[in-house]
């Protein structure tokens, strides 16, 4: 049994689809973004919005020293409604709690050399860190969607 900052229903939710999976390959963020999500529109209509989170992972050294702090930059996919209310109500700066699929990406480039990234498919995104500015922006949301 794990706590997530997230409804109960989605929890429940997230432990059913995890005891279902045969692999498990599911991420649970938490994080700021480094900049705007970009949106698009592809070929078959379906909406994507791309954005990277900067997660920060605190530790002390194993003989007590002092506390470090390293960032790791990782790659969000959103797509269809997910994808319209990043584009929509996600700025720069931005808390976020990101659960989703990893994924990863491989091709050879243009010199022949094999590459690879690794990226999360987001399931679900939670807008942390409420602000004047961000209250405003679900408001407006919850009127959109009531209208």
């Amino acid at each position: 049994i794990f706590f997530l900052p997230i409804p109960i229903e989605q929890q429940i939710a997230l432990r059913k689809e995890i005891l279902t999976m045969r692999n498990l390959a599911y991420a649970i963020l938490d994080g700021n973004l480094t900049a705007d999500p970009e949106m698009k529109t592809i070929g078959n209509g379906k909406k994507v919005s791309t954005f990277s989170l900067a997660v920060n992972h605190d530790y002390k050294e194993d003989d007590g020293g002092a506390a470090n702090n390293d960032v790791s930059y990782i790659d969000i996919e959103a797509w269809d409604k997910v994808a319209e209310n990043c584009s929509e109500f996600l700025k720069k700066g931005r808390k976020v709690t990101i659960l989703g699929n990893i994924k990863q990406d491989r091709w050879k480039s243009v010199d022949g050399a094999s590459r690879q990234r690794w990226k999360i498919i987001a399931s679900t995104v939670r807008f942390d860190g409420f602000t004047e500015k961000a209250g405003k922006e679900n408001r407006e949301y919850k009127e959109k969607k009531a209208a």
